[in-house]
């Protein structure tokens, strides 16, 4: 229990840190990028996938037209929607290539990343820089989180997956106050096929 305790203390501690350290003003262009989007596609792989799934989801129950690039039910990109790409190395194929398609339709591209000088950075409209660890190895960073044992406790993407978490569970309660929705507005949306 001790490295567990521990472990989450320091995934904790610095997903705050950093959450603290990002850029307002592409907060709000984030938001205001979504908002006036017709369609808000989300693409990610593997775990950053899964975070933008949960992403996903909210949107939707929010009432936003949603989708997850890769699904069978996913339309075309066009100049009125928006992309949320999510890669912690910003060099992740899957994704570089849906943001430079995005990109090249028109689309806004929202990039969340740890590595904003990338691939993805060269197709991004907006830069949410989530400064962590991902699998690429980083050689200058400063967080103690990341000195002694941490290394090997969050492996590869840990940090910048969990913290990428933490923003977007952020800017869901961000949009409920602006667009004055309460936790009963998302339950209508729930889905009933469970």
């Amino acid at each position: 229990m001790d490295i567990l305790k521990k472990t989450v203390e320091g995934i904790a501690k610095h997903s705050l840190e950093v959450i603290n350290r990002v850029d307002p003003e592409q907060v709000d262009l984030m938001i205001d990028t979504i908002m006036n989007a017709r369609s808000v596609f989300i693409v990610g792989s593997g775990r950053s996938e899964l975070v933008g799934k949960s992403f996903a989801m909210r949107l939707m129950h929010l009432g936003f037209q949603v989708y997850v690039v890769g699904d069978v039910t996913t339309p075309s990109i066009t100049s009125n929607d928006s992309l949320v790409a999510i890669s912690g190395s910003g060099e992740t194929k899957t994704v570089t290539i849906a943001a430079e398609t995005s990109h090249e339709k028109g689309a806004k591209v929202v990039a969340i990343t740890a590595n904003t000088e990338s691939t993805l950075g060269e197709n991004m409209d907006v830069a949410v820089k989530i400064e962590s660890k991902t699998k690429i190895p980083w050689k200058h960073h400063t967080s103690h989180v990341l000195k002694g044992n941490y290394d090997d406790l969050t492996p590869m993407g840990t940090l910048f997956e969990n913290t990428a978490h933490l923003f977007l569970e952020g800017l869901i309660a961000e949009f409920m106050a602006r667009m004055g929705k309460k936790e009963i507005d998302l339950k209508r949306r729930h889905s009933t096929l469970e």
